[in-house]
């Protein structure tokens, strides 16, 4: 059994403006190991502060993380001890 990693994912600018009123989304969020998609995490509402909304994740090491669907910008690294 491998060891279990601490990762943080943070979304950032989930929002849309319609009518010119920011507005909540949905986003998807793929877990990918070796390119292979084996979890998805789905987001939804409004958030727009710098810092963006963060959620930790546990898994193997070595993931990655891909936005699929829904605006915004993510980043997923590794949590520190």
């Amino acid at each position: 059994m491998q060891p279990s990693q601490r990762y943080m994912l943070t979304i950032h600018d989930l929002f849309t403006i319609s009518d010119g009123a920011l507005c909540g989304v949905e986003a998807e969020v793929a877990i990918l190991d070796s390119g292979v998609e084996i979890d998805r995490m789905k987001f939804s509402g409004k958030c727009q502060s710098k810092g963006g909304y963060s959620r930790s994740y546990c898994g193997k090491s070595g993931l990655e993380a891909a936005l699929v669907s829904g605006p915004g910008r993510i980043d997923f690294v590794l949590a520190q001890a």
